[in-house]
This record gives structure tokens, C-alpha cells and sequence, in this order.
């Protein structure tokens, strides 16, 4: 069977940690020789990977940024010529690039990732991902969009593979659903949850009875509160900080809203859809919601920034019941499209 190692940050609450951890697990779990090593020290684990996965976790001894860079790439290059790993996935840019130098001149397949938008890299990374992203054996994406956005030398390299959903995901409590309204994300510009708070204190005016949940810590935190509380609603908005059982608040919620600025395929929304919630998310760059949203069938796309429309289309769903029903019951549909076996044979492809 074959040896794959995945590099990895950390265990930690993000995103690209979370699909890391998924496949790493189904690989596993179907036989394969899976190591995993961690760049980072002292990151809480946030993720639980299978026992039968080897954790390599980094360690550095110092707090200088340049030892530690020098002492990563040491280590990294170390552990790639001692092991005949028969491939080694990367996500991220930082990630992707140590990989691929680390790398060069040994015989080791190296597949790395974009879970973003590469557009928005500053010009240094861009132009490092001229220069070393040729030599990867593929670059996944997320969506379509994504690979667009590279150069023909690096394009070609380009495949789609979409986020996995989680199996073990609950599904919506029909009987418990209480009026909260929910989402999820780092608070940072990227989720412009400011413009989410400002369509919640108009959407409050009609439906009072709702709440809005928000899970994510980060800089903005005490500003969107003062937002709130300058808006009248700061007794009905919640700011909940990280939560290790995202879930499970979601099944019990009534609707999932998104206002992400650009985004690759949000894990959040995912797992919101699979649950059965009807879901509002922006039809932001690089394409994740409108490659997983039929507007008005699974789910309701909107324009960035426009307050209105997330306010119009949060109104519509609280207004009408079997609409709401029917968006929920049409996206729990992704969970078989997008299931972890199906994304990880797609990626077992590029190994095998």
C-alpha cells in the first residue's frame, strides 16, 4: 500500500486543517501508510487524526523566525530523503512553497493545494509560485475559478476537487429548531460580518424573536459588538467564539448566512448544507457557493456587500416555511456528491 505524508500547520481550528485531517483519516482508515507532520509548536489539537497515522510534530528550540525557517526546512528536507514516501500533499502557499523546495532533486511527488484565492497573494508569493509551483506533480483547487487564475505553465498542472462533508454530520432537529440564525468564520474583513450585523438589525425589525449566532474568534471582535450595540441589537446577537461542536449548533438553528468577501468552498457552509439548513451565502470570488448553490433550489446566493438582499432573502426564508423546508431538504443532498469517499478517491487518483 502506498506511503503518503501530509504536511500540515497544525491541528488547529482552520479550514484547510480540517480537510487535511478528513483525508488523512480516510486514507487510514482504507489501508494506507499515512504520516503527518506538523510545522508549528505548541498549536493545541483542535482535530483528531487516527491512531494508526504517524504525527511527526516539529520542534525548534528557539523564537527567532529566520533559526526556525532554517531549522523547518532542514528538518522537512531530513525527513523527506529518510522515507520513501510515495507522495507528499500540501496545502496552502506558505506550506506549498517550503514543500516544493525542500523537495528539489529528490524523487518525491509532491501534490500541494490553493484553498483560497491566489489573486489576493501579494506579489512575492505570486511570483515564487511562478517559479516553484512547475515542479509540483498537480496543484488541486477548489473550484474552476481558481485554476483560471494561474499562468499556462501552472494551469496545466490544475485539477478540481472540491471539500469533502463530514459523514458523521447530524442533520437538522425538526422538532427543537429554535429562531437563531447562524455562521461561522475568522473576524476578519474577509467575512464582512459587519455587513451580516447590518441586515440582521433590519431583519430584527420584522422578526424580533431571532437571534444571531456568530462562531469565529479574531481583530474584529470588539468592533462588530460596538456595531451591534450602535445598531440596537446587541442584546440578540451572540458572539459565541471558537466551538469544537460547531454541528451541533447548526441542527438546531433555523438558517445559515454567509457574507464572505471572496472565499474558497467555506467548510461552514458545507456543513450547514448537509445538515439541512436553507443557507444565504454571497456569490463571492472564487466560486464555492455558486459551485454549490442552484439559487433557490439548495440555497440562496446574493451580492457582496448588499445588506438588502441578505436582509430580502433572510426575510423570505423566516416568511415561508415550506420554501425554507425545501431549500434545507434539497442541499442535505451534497453530503452524498461530496462525501469523504467520493473526494478521497479523487485524490487517491493522483497518488495511486
Amino acid at each position: 500500500m502506498k506511503k503518503i505524508l501530509f504536511i500540515n500547520s497544525s491541528l488547529t481550528s482552520g479550514g484547510s486543517e480540517r480537510v487535511m485531517t478528513l483525508l488523512a483519516n480516510e486514507f487510514a482508515q482504507r489501508g494506507y501508510e499515512v504520516s503527518m507532520v506538523l510545522l508549528r509548536e505548541l498549536k493545541p489539537d483542535v482535530y483528531i487524526l487516527n491512531s494508526n497515522i504517524n504525527v511527526i510534530r516539529f520542534e525548534y528550540g528557539t523564537k527567532n523566525k529566520v533559526i526556525i525557517l532554517l531549522k523547518r526546512m532542514y528538518k522537512l528536507r531530513r525527513l523527506f530523503l529518510k522515507n520513501k514516501f510515495d507522495a507528499a500533499i500540501a496545502f496552502m502557499v506558505d506550506i506549498n512553497c517550503l514543500a516544493l523546495i525542500c523537495g528539489m532533486g529528490i524523487n518525491l511527488p509532491i501534490i500541494i493545494s490553493e484553498r483560497a484565492d491566489p489573486s489576493r497573494e501579494n506579489f512575492i508569493y505570486r511570483y515564487i509560485e511562478k517559479m516553484l509551483y512547475p515542479k509540483a506533480k498537480k496543484l488541486v483547487c477548489q473550484t474552476p475559478h481558481v485554476v483560471d487564475l494561474y499562468d499556462d505553465n501552472i494551469k496545466k498542472l490544475g485539477i478540481v476537487i472540491p471539500n469533502p462533508v463530514n459523514s458523521d454530520l447530524p442533520y437538522v432537529k425538526e422538532k427543537i429548531v429554535e429562531k437563531k440564525i447562524v455562521t461561522a468564520g475568522r473576524m476578519t474583513e474577509q467575512k464582512d460580518f459587519e455587513t451580516l450585523i447590518k441586515a440582521y438589525a433590519k431583519f430584527h425589525i420584522v422578526y424580533p424573536e431571532y437571534t444571531l449566532e456568530i462562531f469565529g474568534k479574531g481583530a474584529l471582535a470588539e468592533k462588530l459588538k460596538s456595531l451591534a450595540k450602535d445598531l440596537g441589537v446587541e442584546n440578540s446577537v451572540y458572539f459565541h467564539g471558537f466551538v469544537n461542536n460547531l454541528p451541533d449548533y447548526f441542527s438546531e438553528a433555523s438558517m445559515y448566512v454567509s457574507t464572505s468577501i471572496y472565499e474558497g468552498i467555506s467548510n461552514a457552509m458545507i456543513e450547514a448544507m448537509a445538515i439541512g439548513l436553507p443557507c444565504v451565502c454571497t456569490d463571492c470570488p472564487v466560486g464555492g457557493a455558486h459551485m454549490m448553490i442552484e439559487n433557490n433550489v439548495n440555497g440562496i446566493l446574493v451580492e457582496i456587500g448588499n445588506e438588502e438582499q441578505i436582509c430580502s432573502s433572510m426575510l423570505k426564508i423566516a416568511g415561508d416555511k415550506d420554501f425554507a423546508k425545501s431549500l434545507g431538504s434539497n442541499a442535505k443532498k451534497i453530503r452524498e456528491k461530496y462525501s469523504i469517499e467520493r473526494i478521497a478517491n479523487k485524490w487517491a487518483e493522483l497518488i495511486d
